[in-house]
């Protein structure tokens, strides 16, 4: 069951805080200045802004759960804490996704979802495999004590 929950935190949360950051920044330029859409109206431009929000929570999902899937015995050692970096650093990833949107192909709707995912998805297996890759504070504070500890029985060994 914990892994279950982990999957659902890599895969939806940094879309999650993506898309509530894109549209409370929308709601704030709609209702606070006033800037609305003229064709759509206030209210249209908020539900624009919901449709264009979930399609990108669906191609960030799709790329973080194919990474997750790569990476599923990684989720599982994860740590607290390696957790949450985990997180953090995905959802910085999705504004890289936002700024990079000028690599995207626009000859169609779908092209951009595709290239949305696969970079999503970039981002998600390079982010997994530094923590992967990145040895945890305590694994090396124990590998060095275990190595002083070795080093006085062998010492103890010689002069014993």
């Amino acid at each position: 069951m914990k892994q279950i929950w982990r999957f659902a935190a890599v895969s939806l949360v940094p879309g999650i805080v993506f898309v509530l950051t894109l549209l409370g920044r929308m709601a704030i330029d709609v209702y606070v200045r006033g800037n609305c859409d003229p064709k759509f109206g206030c209210s249209g431009t908020i539900l624009l802004g919901v449709f264009i929000g979930g399609s990108v929570l669906i191609c960030s999902f799709l790329g973080h759960l194919t990474a997750s899937l790569i990476f599923h015995k990684i989720l599982g050692l994860l740590s607290g804490r390696r957790l949450f970096g985990v997180l953090v650093a995905l959802s910085l990833g999705q504004v890289a996704v936002l700024i990079a949107i000028g690599l995207l192909p626009k000859n169609s709707i779908t092209s951009m979802a595709v290239g949305w995912a696969a970079m999503s998805g970039g981002i998600a297996l390079g982010v997994l495999y530094l923590a992967h890759r990145w040895p945890p504070l305590i694994q090396v504070r124990s590998a060095k004590q275990r190595g002083l500890m070795q080093l006085l029985i062998a010492s103890d060994r010689d002069y014993g």
